[in-house]
C-alpha cells in the first residue's frame, strides 16, 4: 500500500485559493459552502462551528478543517477579540482526487507546535505578497511553495495525532493500487469486470467502494485521466489530433472528440488553439 500511496502523492498538487490573518470581535458566517478546504487556526479567542447537526466549540489553539462543499456556520457568541489565521486550499491527486479523503481527519483538532506554524504562516504570507509584487522572481515563488507545504505538514501531523485512526485502512490497499494504476497508465483499457476479477470482489462492490474512498467511480476517474493526458499533449506536443487520441487510449478521433468536448466544453483542436503559447505558430 505504501508504494501506491507514495506514487499517488507524487502526482498531488497543493493550490492556495485565499489566506489572511483576521482580528475580529464579531464573526457571523452562516450557510457557507466553498469548493475547497477551509482551514482556520484560532490563535486567540473563542468561536463556534456548526456542520450538519453538530456544534463544535472552538477554543484558543484549535484548528477548524472543513472539507469542500460542506455547508457550515462559523460564528462568535461573545464580543471578545479573536485572532485567526485562515487558508482556503485544495490538495488533489492529478487535479481529480482529494488527498485528504484517504485519511480520517477530524473537523476540529488542537494544533501542535503553534509557534512554528505561526512563523511559517507569516513567512508564507510575506513570500506570497512579494511574489505578487515581483512575479518573475523565482526564489520567492520557491519559498512560497516551500512554506505552503510546511503549513500542510503541520496541519496533517496535528490532525493525524488527534485521531487513533490516521492511515488508510488495510482493506483500502487494493483500491489504492487500482487508483495508482489508473493515474499512471490512463491509456490502458479498463473495465469493472477485470478490476473485480483482479481483486476478487463483485464489480458493483468495487465501483461503490472505490467511489466511497475517492469520491468518484473508477470508470469516471479513468475517463477524466484520459482527458487530462490529452489536454497535456495538446498544449505540450506537436502530435496530430489522431495521434493524441491514440496516445490517450481512445479508439478513434470521433470518440475522443466527443468525450473531450463533454468534459472540457470545446473540441480538441479549439482547446489547442486557445492554449497555444504566445509566439507559437502552427
Amino acid at each position: 500500500m505504501s508504494d501506491s500511496l507514495n506514487l499517488l502523492l507524487e502526482h498531488a498538487s497543493l493550490h492556495i485559493h485565499g489566506f489572511d490573518i483576521h482580528s475580529r470581535r464579531e464573526l457571523k458566517v452562516l450557510g457557507r459552502v466553498l469548493p475547497c478546504y477551509v482551514m482556520s487556526y484560532h490563535k486567540e479567542g473563542k468561536a463556534t462551528l456548526r456542520l450538519g447537526d453538530t456544534i463544535y466549540p472552538i477554543e484558543k489553539g484549535h484548528v477548524v478543517l472543513i472539507p469542500p462543499n460542506c455547508e457550515h456556520d462559523h460564528y462568535k457568541d461573545t464580543n471578545e477579540e479573536s485572532v485567526f489565521l485562515w487558508w482556503h486550499f485544495t490538495f488533489q491527486i492529478a487535479g481529480l482526487i482529494d488527498v485528504f479523503r484517504l485519511f480520517q481527519l477530524p473537523l476540529v483538532f488542537r494544533l501542535e507546535n503553534t509557534s512554528e506554524f505561526e512563523q511559517a504562516f507569516l513567512q508564507f504570507q510575506n513570500s506570497a505578497t512579494s511574489r505578487k509584487a515581483s512575479p518573475g522572481f523565482l526564489p520567492t515563488r520557491i519559498l512560497e511553495k516551500a512554506k505552503s507545504l510546511e503549513l500542510l505538514y503541520h496541519i496533517l501531523v496535528s490532525a493525524m495525532n488527534e485521531n487513533a485512526v490516521n492511515q488508510p485502512d488495510s482493506h483500502a490497499s487494493s483500491f489504492l493500487d487500482i487508483l495508482a494504476e489508473i493515474i499512471q497508465h490512463p491509456e490502458q483499457e479498463l473495465s469493472l469486470s477485470k478490476l473485480a476479477q483482479k481483486i476478487q470482489m463483485h464489480p458493483t462492490y468495487v465501483s461503490n467502494r472505490f467511489k466511497e474512498l475517492f469520491g468518484k467511480s473508477p470508470l469516471q476517474v479513468h475517463r477524466e485521466m484520459r482527458v487530462l493526458k490529452a489536454k497535456t499533449l495538446l498544449t505540450t506536443s506537436d502530435l496530430s489530433i489522431g495521434e493524441i487520441a491514440l496516445a490517450a487510449g481512445f479508439s478513434g478521433i470521433p470518440t475522443f472528440s466527443r468525450l473531450f468536448r463533454a468534459y472540457v466544453g470545446v473540441p480538441p483542436s479549439q482547446y489547442r488553439e486557445l492554449n497555444k503559447p504566445i509566439g507559437f505558430e502552427t
